[in-house]
């Protein structure tokens, strides 16, 4: 039943009235260049990003996202949104983790957030609070874990909140001076995704299915410049980059994600389709 409201609501067909009027909201959250996802383990229950396509978004673009209602996770990091938009999440009583990095939130933004009760995670990462923040988060009971690197919070504000709520985990961030930079090598990909040309004897599924995260290495060996497409939970396509020929892309996605490739007239060419691990897509010449 779950899987068909899904599917339903992403298509907009066979709808109740109340999910017809969801569909609307999640056009409107797309529009704004969010993502929005089933939230595992949940039943209607969504997981909204935007720090991937929609870092463009300003305060009024997350009126659409309390509209949801039902949004477990959000994340709004390198955003535009300022402490004003968070009036709008007051509603969002399911919220659990919310990412708020490396915006312009302040103290003021913090105090729209107290009666967020089921909130678990909160990261404030780079943004302009101080002790005062921590202050109005003293309620949240449920807070497990809180990360206020740079930001003027001081250790007096992090020992205060950690009586208040001893369970909360409140990272602070670290000494950089003290830091011995090792180089880290890059994850290689683990295995080679099957090219399923179209026209082929092999047809892809014909949407993504949710899954874990991993990452993808688009190769571009063709003649040509193309385009990736993610095949979404309801079979609709959405653009997420160019790949000039000879070169390559590394792609964030989860297991079970569908990518079309076309060539720059949107021309479909062919599928990859993701597994488990970290892999290399070659597109063929």
């Amino acid at each position: 039943m779950k899987k068909a409201l899904i599917i339903g609501l992403l298509l907009g067909v066979g709808l109740p009235a109340g999910l017809a009027a969801d569909k609307s909201v999640v056009s409107a959250i797309e529009k704004s260049g969010g993502l929005v996802l089933p939230w595992p383990g949940e039943q209607d229950a969504w997981e909204v990003e935007f720090h991937l396509r929609g870092r463009d978004l300003e305060d009024d673009g997350l009126s659409a996202v309390a509209a949801l209602k039902t949004v477990v996770a959000l994340n709004l990091r390198d955003t535009k949104i300022t402490s004003d938009g968070l009036k709008h999440l007051k509603g969002l009583s399911k919220l659990k983790r919310l990412h708020l990095e490396r915006t312009a939130v302040d103290d003021a933004g913090v105090s729209h957030l107290t009666g967020l009760e089921n909130l678990e995670y909160l990261n404030l990462y780079g943004t302009r609070i101080t002790d005062k923040a921590l202050d109005q988060l003293s309620g949240l009971k449920n807070l497990k874990q809180l990360y206020v690197w740079q930001t003027e919070v001081t250790d007096d504000g992090v020992t205060k909140l950690n009586k208040a709520l001893p369970n909360l985990k409140i990272v602070k961030g670290v000494d950089l001076s003290k830091i011995v930079i090792v180089k880290k090598e890059e994850p290689k990909p683990e295995e080679n995704l099957k090219w399923l040309a179209v026209g082929g004897p092999e047809k892809p599924p014909a949407k993504s299915k949710p899954g874990s995260f991993l990452i993808i290495t688009f190769q571009n060996k063709s003649n040509q410049d193309v385009k990736i497409y993610w095949v979404d939970y309801g079979g609709g396509k959405k653009l997420y980059g160019e790949i000039s020929k000879g070169a390559e892309r590394k792609q964030n996605t989860y297991s079970d994600a569908v990518w079309l490739v076309t060539d720059s007239k949107d021309k479909p060419l062919g599928y990859f389709v993701a597994g488990t691990k970290m892999a290399l897509a070659v597109i063929p010449k």
